[in-house]
């Protein structure tokens, strides 16, 4: 049986954080771009990651799919 070994000193690391797909889309939108999506799931995430992001944003029913616009 391996016994454990008490380590003084050990830097710890950062974490790695992986953006969302919602959250890379984001980055690459300007102000008055959109994405149409074809769920309420999809519109909400969008939607959430466009604010978190400090932006305003807006959507609207296109049929039965939602477009989703960055506004600042």
């Amino acid at each position: 049986m391996h016994k454990p070994i008490i380590e003084k000193n050990i830097p710890i690391p950062r974490k790695q954080v992986k953006k969302a797909k919602w959250v890379l889309l984001v980055d690459q939108m300007d102000v008055g771009d959109s994405v149409l999506v074809t769920t309420k799931t999809e519109r909400a995430s969008l939607t959430n990651a466009i604010k978190a992001q400090g932006y305003e944003v807006t959507t609207r029913k296109e049929d039965d799919k939602f477009r989703v616009w960055r506004l600042s």
